[in-house]
């Protein structure tokens, strides 16, 4: 069966000046259409489909405090990354071929658990299938010739509306209980610290400022010894190495994928791309390939024949994994060690 994954997307937000892409996104993902392809396409959705609503943590408390009357509408402080897209952007998803969008991130809570319940009403009305918020596991039975295959995507973060990557015990428990009810299990998680400095996997836990993000290369490891068969993350906005463990895939980050305000996409925080993999009916890894894009501010990943994105993901692999590091040829082909 057939998997694409990407990184982090966000179509465009009312929180920014000028957030919202001309033609209501209608190109922003149309050069990268073709490799969005499979049995399931699969994107961390960074941020709140919405159209209305105000952020609690985009308040200006001081200026409200001042003020004799609440107004209508609080005041709000300047450039707060706090991100609501409108539902009319929604569609753009799914004529780019996504399937699966998983909400467990730091952003689906920008309006709180009414903004993820809008969330979820507007990537249902779309026909795709949203995974991450604790309890919520995405299951689909796939044609496999004359029989049946039961995939099962699961999210995790270090946030309490999700199962818990800082938990790595709680972890593995409530993927093993999963894996018994599939065939092939695939776990997207959000975490590690961020920005063009982050492209190196920490071998301890990992930090935003005082925030902890992670113990990642341990608890990915946890993971698939408790059942997942692929391990995809994302979080640091960069791209990060690539390692086999046990035979199974894990992928540190996909870095940035379509995020059209709000992100900085100078040096490596601009390269992207689509990861393809194909797993057999039991999970097992069969084949994997990279096709390397680049995001330029205010436009949609476009394929990069320059190849920036695989010599990064080459470099960065070999330095953090060593011999467990996935070998990554000229064409984006991947193999396990």
């Amino acid at each position: 069966m057939a998997f694409a994954f990407t990184g982090d997307i966000n179509l465009g937000t009312t929180t920014l000046p000028d957030g919202i892409p001309p033609d209501s996104g209608r190109g922003l993902l149309e050069a990268a259409r073709p490799h969005l392809a499979g049995d399931l396409v699969v994107g961390n959705l960074e941020g709140v489909f919405a159209d209305t609503g105000v952020s609690e943590k985009c308040i200006d408390r001081r200026r409200l405090a001042r003020m004799r009357r609440p107004p209508p509408e609080p005041p709000l402080r300047p450039n707060c990354y706090a991100f609501r897209t409108p539902t009319f952007l929604a569609p753009r998803l799914s004529e780019a071929g996504f399937t699966h969008l998983n909400l467990a991130n730091n952003h689906s809570g920008d309006l709180g658990p009414a903004g993820r319940g809008s969330t979820l009403a507007a990537i249902a009305r779309i026909g795709l299938s949203a995974y991450g918020p604790r309890g919520r596991i995405s299951i689909d039975t796939l044609a496999r010739g004359d029989s049946m295959a039961v995939v099962g995507l699961m999210g995790f973060t270090t946030y309490p509306f999700a199962y818990n990557v800082l938990d790595i015990e709680e972890s593995a428990s409530v993927v093993d209980s999963v894996r018994k009810l599939v065939d092939v299990l695939v776990v997207t998680f959000h975490g590690g610290r961020e920005g063009a400095s982050a492209v190196h996997t920490d071998t301890a836990p990992e930090f935003l400022g005082d925030e902890p993000r992670g113990d990642l290369r341990r608890w990915a490891r946890a993971v698939i010894d408790a059942g997942a068969d692929a391990v995809i993350g994302h979080g640091p906005h960069v791209l990060r190495g690539i390692e086999f463990h046990r035979g199974r895939m894990i992928a540190y980050s996909l870095g940035n994928f379509a995020t059209y305000r709000g992100f900085n996409l100078q040096d490596v925080r601009g390269l992207t791309g689509v990861l393809q993999v194909e797993l057999s009916g039991t999970g097992s890894f069969l084949t994997a390939r990279f096709v390397p894009m680049v995001q330029r501010p205010r436009q949609g990943p476009t394929p990069d024949p320059s190849g920036a994105a695989l010599r990064l993901l080459r470099s960065i692999s070999a330095q953090d994994f060593g011999p467990t590091a996935a070998r990554i040829g000229n064409d984006g082909t991947i193999v396990a060690p």
